[in-house]
């Protein structure tokens, strides 16, 4: 299986879209709906933040009715829909209502969603006329549009796309995803949809999404900060007419690992595209006793102000990393560690190891760098992503409105 090339959300067979600009932001597109020829089986995950925008409360409450059962997606740009009270669950109602009568679906199988700037309500003209005008204008060719209009402050749109054969039958299965700041995992980071025309059991589709979340989405951070609308899900509407898969299966195996590999890309593009990010970060921890204290490791160090700071001034702070390793109660012994980044050691059988200057330069010049922290303690490890802090992150930050 690979990744092709102009990948659109809607290639998997009976999905259609269209995406515009109704004016929630200057410019840019920044409203779509993505729909299915019929109800899709479907798994999503939801921040775990205790604050959670409008349309987070409307859909988790319409997803117990439907039994999970998900068959058309509107999402816009420019505007949280969070912070806004008995209104902004008003609005997103409204909203499903709308769209329920211009597709002639339940609004029960419609779940919106909404990206953009916290603490102002929807304008509801705009909506109304981008309902109007999209849900005449849904095809397959529409969807490639779709990658845009969920963009904040992001540089590029994030769409990506595998096909793979099952039980002889051929399955498409493809993502969009949006995200620069505001990242650190909590079941989902910021916003991806992902939809395939597998015909899939139900509570397979769970446990394998879950699965490819937590290793994927919840691997990632650009600054510690867990939003009010992430979402993440998946719609699965069978149309490909290959028998079910299943738990177990040869088939089952094929889809987990095309997901797991959908997903990881997906969730590495929102770090690679880091609000003024220079660099791309891969933290392995090796060795630890267990998955949950590497993760916390890994964490510990993307998450380090002073490790963030140190990359983007090509400093390969070896103390800063450490320290970081071991400030996050996790089993940690520096005096049999191993440190190095780029392959090159800085830090061997806790003893630190001298480098010239041409040395570091070499070592941490590239724009992706690899640090890999061995604690020669257990079998466990973790991977997790991240960027540098620049300049450019505190200015974008400094000027943007909640």
């Amino acid at each position: 299986m690979n990744f092709y090339d102009n990948p659109k959300i809607t290639d998997p067979k009976g999905f259609t879209g269209a995406a515009m600009h109704a004016g929630f932001k200057r410019k840019r597109k920044d409203l779509c709906i993505i729909k299915s020829a019929v109800p899709a089986k479907c798994s999503a995950k939801f921040t775990t933040n205790a604050v959670k925008a409008a349309p987070l409360i409307v859909a988790m409450e319409n997803l117990r009715k439907t039994g999970n059962r998900l068959q058309t997606l509107i999402i816009n740009s420019g505007n949280a829909n969070a912070g806004t009270g008995q209104q902004g669950l008003n609005d997103v109602n409204e909203t499903l209502r709308l769209l329920a009568t211009q597709i002639n679906i339940p609004p029960e199988l419609i779940l919106a969603s909404s990206t953009g700037v916290i603490g102002h309500r929807l304008d509801m003209d705009k909506m109304r006329y981008g309902i109007e005008h999209l849900a005449r204008h849904l095809s397959v060719e529409g969807g490639a549009a779709c990658a845009e209009a969920i963009l904040t402050t992001d540089t590029v749109t994030k769409s990506f796309g595998l096909k793979f054969t099952a039980n002889g039958k051929k399955i498409t299965l493809c993502g969009i995803t949006k995200g620069s700041g505001m990242i650190q995992p909590n079941m989902a980071t910021t916003l991806a949809f992902v939809t395939t025309d597998a015909d899939i059991d139900h509570d397979f589709l769970e446990k394998s999404f879950s699965a490819a979340v937590e290793h994927s989405y919840n691997m990632i951070t650009v600054d510690g900060h867990t939003s009010t609308n992430d979402t993440a899900l998946i719609m699965a509407n069978g149309l490909a007419g290959n028998p079910t898969i299943t738990a177990g299966s040869p088939s089952g195996a094929i889809f987990e690992k095309a997901l797991f590999m959908l997903m990881t890309e997906m969730a590495k593009s929102i770090v690679r595209d880091g609000e003024g990010a220079t660099k791309f970060v891969t933290i392995s921890i090796d060795g630890a006793d267990d998955f949950a204290d590497a993760r916390k490791m890994a964490f510990g160090i993307a998450n380090s102000m002073l490790v963030k700071a140190a990359l983007f001034g090509c400093d390969p702070n070896w103390g800063r990393i450490l320290s970081a390793a071991g400030m996050v109660f996790a089993h940690f012994d520096p005096a049999v560690a191993d440190l190095r980044i780029n392959g090159i050691y800085l830090y061997r059988h806790g003893e630190p190891l001298s480098l010239n200057n041409n040395e570091i330069e070499a070592m941490m010049a590239p724009v992706e760098l690899n640090i890999v922290l061995d604690c020669n303690l257990g079998e466990a490890s973790a991977v997790v992503y991240t960027t540098d802090l620049s300049y450019d992150y505190v200015k974008i930050n400094a000027q943007y409105h909640t």
